[in-house]
């Protein structure tokens, strides 16, 4: 009871100052007004039905843009804040652990970034009936637990929020962009497969050409592989800077 007490707490720390901040919680706000700003525009250009390619186009666009900015802002800018404040060095002197502090600290984010997913599948104009909801929603919480563990290690290699910012941008550019345009390019289309994101889009990709889709093997590999390199790097890094209790 003592150890859910601590991570209710810390959850809820994280709770007040995600929600303090305008900047970092207009990223969900902005991913759902983009996708409808895109549906619209675009029904308008072809008489109001949307060919595949951009149904697949504007939930790739959705996806991708909500996972990498609620998960590397929301959770990355929340820590750094916490450095500048201080207020990190005296939660981590009490009997907090790392791993109390690592499931608080992604709780409201990850719990979000999976809704907002949910909510742009339903608007991007994909029948539902051509989605496995059950894999849909089990590749996007990975998904977007992997962004939000990177968000962690953006946020304790940041020395202020300014600085999580720089080192953010640069990260949700290359796994945006590489996922959404891979079809322009055969060397973007192999990479966007090593990617976390990039397994996401593609099978947004098929739900939109009506193609059954079942997460592969090597979609897998790819999820497991980078959700645990990034919980532990963030465990590495954690304890490195001093915030893990001897």
């Amino acid at each position: 009871m003592e150890n859910i007490n601590k991570l209710a707490a810390v959850a809820r720390i994280k709770w007040i100052c995600i929600s303090r901040n305008t900047a970092v919680m207009v990223g969900p706000v902005l991913t759902v007004a983009l996708v409808l700003a895109c549906k619209i525009l675009y029904g308008k250009n072809t008489g109001g039905e949307l060919p595949p390619i951009l149904t697949s186009l504007i939930l790739n666009l959705g996806i991708s843009m909500n996972i990498c900015m609620d998960g590397f802002l929301m959770v990355g800018t929340a820590i750094a804040e916490e450095k500048e404040k201080h207020t990190l060095r005296v939660l981590m002197t009490s009997s907090v652990t790392g791993w109390q502090y690592f499931i608080g600290s992604i709780l409201f984010p990850f719990v979000l970034t999976v809704a907002i997913n949910g909510v742009v599948l339903l608007i991007s104009g994909i029948p539902l009936e051509q989605v496995p909801m059950l894999q849909f929603f089990f590749v996007s919480a990975v998904a977007s637990l992997i962004s939000c563990v990177i968000g962690m290690i953006v946020g304790i290699c940041a020395k202020n929020q300014m600085s999580a910012n720089l080192i953010a941008c640069p990260l949700m550019l290359v796994l945006m962009m590489v996922p959404v345009f891979g079809n322009l390019s055969e060397g973007l289309h192999k990479v966007s497969g090593f990617l976390f994101t990039g397994v996401l889009t593609g099978m947004a990709e098929g739900f939109a050409n009506g193609v059954p889709y079942a997460v592969k093997p090597l979609d897998m590999a790819v999820l497991g592989g980078e959700l645990v390199i990034s919980i532990l790097l963030f465990l590495i890094l954690y304890k490195r800077n001093g915030y893990e209790k001897e």
